[in-house]
């Protein structure tokens, strides 16, 4: 074999590794239902997959987990929205904060629903779902689970929503065109654009909290670096350099900061980056666990990550709760059997 060819081969292994890496978890409709709840496995003779109604929180105080978080951050509030196959193949989820209290959206068997988000006056998520039949549709519904509402319909996958900061639309990954791109649609009239037309593949967008910029990881000759597009120019620019690769960005509320997911380490790490680029500092390097989706508190309160002790094979996310101005202390909000992901805080006060 000559060095030419060596060096295309490694480089088709490196490219293969970044796409297992950055992208989620293999889809396993196999997966054995786990009945979880918040303080670990579920006993004997828990409700089916995907039961019509979600398990009820237990009377009383919140879980064991909810109160070691609360006492690490005392006076904390708020709703987190994540996905979970707790019950079956993946639904919306909310935990509520201090109650403790886990409320399942959406329901069904056949079906899963991913990556939720929440508009930006918390009264409406996007996620993407294949209750259509065949690949996932970016979908619509209301705060409690209510009146879903299709918004795309292709052939290819569309996932990944994030809405614009007026809430007037939604940023989508799809591979309409053979390699993921950026796609907006607009909610009044389902009018569909694309946003990005790059060599590379787009996916994972975020909106910056003013609505002027979209950050996302790009997949460069070897690996995905978080890149940033300014709506109106459509100038774009890199944020990341890490060696092994970047992905799921997430903005800071005031818009300053980026975090995102480091590839190069094994288990993954989040990292913090300035907005306009610039040398990151770690967030959470716990050599134990995998750590993935961050999202900021909408009043500078801590992070919510998941974090699990493997990727893919063997896979078991949690969610977890860290403070951005102590790096690598964090709680966890959830455990057992099963994967709690893609966490979200609902905006506002």
């Amino acid at each position: 074999m000559t060095p030419s060819t060596l060096m295309q081969v490694a480089a088709a292994v490196l490219v293969a590794a970044a796409l297992t890496t950055c992208g989620n978890a293999p889809r396993r409709d196999e997966r054995a239902p786990s009945g979880r709840g918040l303080d670990g496995p579920a006993a004997a003779g828990a409700p089916p997959a995907d039961a019509a109604a979600a398990p009820e929180p237990a009377a009383g105080s919140p879980p064991p987990l909810v109160t070691a978080a609360l006492d690490r951050f005392p006076g904390l509030s708020g709703t987190i929205l994540f996905q979970s196959d707790r019950v079956g193949r993946p639904k919306i989820f909310t935990l509520d904060l201090p109650s403790g209290r886990l409320t399942q959206l959406t329901h069904g068997v056949d079906h899963r629903d991913e990556e939720p988000a929440w508009s930006p006056d918390g009264t409406r998520i996007a996620f993407g779902s294949t209750r259509a039949g065949g690949d996932f549709d970016i979908w619509m519904m209301n705060a409690d689970g209510s009146n879903p509402v299709r918004l795309t319909d292709h052939d290819a996958n569309e996932e990944d929503p994030t809405w614009a900061a007026d809430g007037r639309s939604i940023v989508f990954t799809a591979a309409r065109d053979g390699r993921g791109e950026l796609y907006r649609v607009w909610i009044e009239d389902r009018r569909v654009e694309r946003v990005t037309n790059s060599v590379d593949r787009v996916i994972m967008p975020a909106v910056s909290p003013d609505g002027r910029s979209v950050a996302y990881a790009a997949q460069t000759i070897m690996n995905f670096q978080i890149h940033v597009l300014d709506f109106e120019t459509g100038a774009t620019r890199r944020i990341t350099g890490t060696p092994g690769g970047a992905c799921r960005p997430a903005w800071s509320t005031d818009g300053r900061e980026v975090a995102f997911v480091r590839l190069d380490t094994d288990p993954s790490r989040i990292e913090i980056v300035p907005a306009s680029g610039g040398p990151p500092r770690i967030l959470v390097n716990d050599r134990s666990l995998w750590s993935y989706y961050p999202d900021y508190h909408p009043q500078g309160g801590p992070m919510v990550i998941s974090v699990s002790p493997e990727h893919h094979e063997g896979e078991d996310w949690d969610l977890a709760l860290v403070d951005p101005a102590q790096p690598d202390v964090f709680v966890k909000l959830t455990e057992g059997a099963g994967n709690d992901r893609v966490p979200e805080w609902k905006p506002g006060k």
